[in-house]
Order: C-alpha cells, then structure tokens, then sequence
C-alpha cells in the first residue's frame, strides 16, 4: 500500500486494488505493523483456521468461507412488489390519495394513522414496541422461513415464530394465518413432531 513491496502474485494484485479503492473513500489513513508478540490473538485465530474442527465443544462456531473476498460477485436487482395490502396505505401517506370505494376509503382512514412512512418505507407503530417494518407477502414468506427452518431455525409452533418475526421487527396483517399454512407444510415437523 506504502509502495515499500510490489505485488507480483495475480492474487495479491486483487487484493492490493481492492485495498486502494476503500482507502479511496477514507480522508487519511495509516498502516502500522504490528509485531507478531504483540499480537498474540490474530495469530491464534490464524491458527484455528488452519485446525481440525471435530474436537471443538459445541460453544466454538467456525464459519468456512469458501469464496474469496475479491471475487467479483453478481448482484441482482431485487423485485419490488408491485401491488400490495401496503399500496393504498402508502399512496395516502405520501399523497393523500384514498381509493374510490367508500369502504375501502374508510379501511384505509381508519388503518392509516397506525402506520408512518419514513424513506419510503412503511412502519407499524405500537405504543410498547419500537417500529415494526412492513413487508409484502414474497418477502413474508422468506422471513418465515428463515426464522423457522433457516441456520438459526428454531422449528417451533406458529405463534412462537410470529413472536420471533416481531421482536426481529417486521410486520404484515397476516402474519398469524401465512405462518400458520408454513409451518404445517414443514416436512421436518411432519417427521418430528408429536
């Protein structure tokens, strides 16, 4: 970084210009070379990577990653959804415009106050809980999932993952039924549960 050593190794190339672009986007910085008796932590850690994991107790967790911090890697552009229970509300919040339907222009004066826009996105207020993101159903089901059978899964009964999804902080009104359908399609529960 210094131009003290050249970087001959394609790899170390990679690395080298991934380095410069985010010291680009500091003001100043420095590098200091720390001594490896100083620096006894890092260099255990380093040793631990290198280690067989079969022998650690279950309250060590080791995360193998397998792709290279300078591979390049595709970002797709999420799909918003279109027209969802949140449109209308959204659409009063910003612009005030209600639906032409007397009743449903009353559903939405009646809901609308329960809900505040904020970068463009819509939140839940409660009075004893902090605010409550509100997503679609795509987005619904993927948090479901994940709360219930993803890596910190806890496949418990529907209210308990509804609990779970609130103090994670997202809402929808059908939380209780969507999760409900979810769960009772969950093979590993048809296995296991009683």
């Amino acid at each position: 970084m210094n131009g003290t050593f050249e970087a001959r190794d394609q790899a170390m190339q990679k690395y080298l210009k991934l380095a410069e672009d985010m010291a680009n986007k500091f003001e100043r910085f420095s590098i200091t070379q720390v001594p490896r008796s100083m620096n006894k932590t890092a260099d255990a850690l380093s040793k631990l990577a290198t280690s067989v994991f079969s022998h650690f107790t279950k309250d060590v967790w080791v995360e193998v990653v397998n792709q290279k911090s300078t591979d390049v890697v595709q970002e797709v552009a999420p799909v918003d959804e279109v027209d969802t229970w949140m449109s209308q509300i959204i659409m009063y919040l910003k612009h005030g415009t209600l639906p032409v339907d007397r009743v449903a222009e009353r559903k939405i004066r009646m809901k609308a106050p329960s809900y505040t826009l904020w970068d463009g996105i819509v939140f839940k207020k409660y009075f004893t809980e902090p605010l409550l993101r509100c997503v679609g159903p795509n987005e619904a089901e993927t948090i479901i999932r994940e709360v219930h059978e993803g890596t910190c899964g806890i496949h418990a009964g529907f209210r308990t993952v509804v609990g779970k999804i609130m103090r994670l902080g997202y809402y929808w009104p059908s939380m209780y039924r969507d999760t409900e359908e979810i769960i009772k399609a969950c093979a590993s529960c048809q296995c296991h549960a009683p």
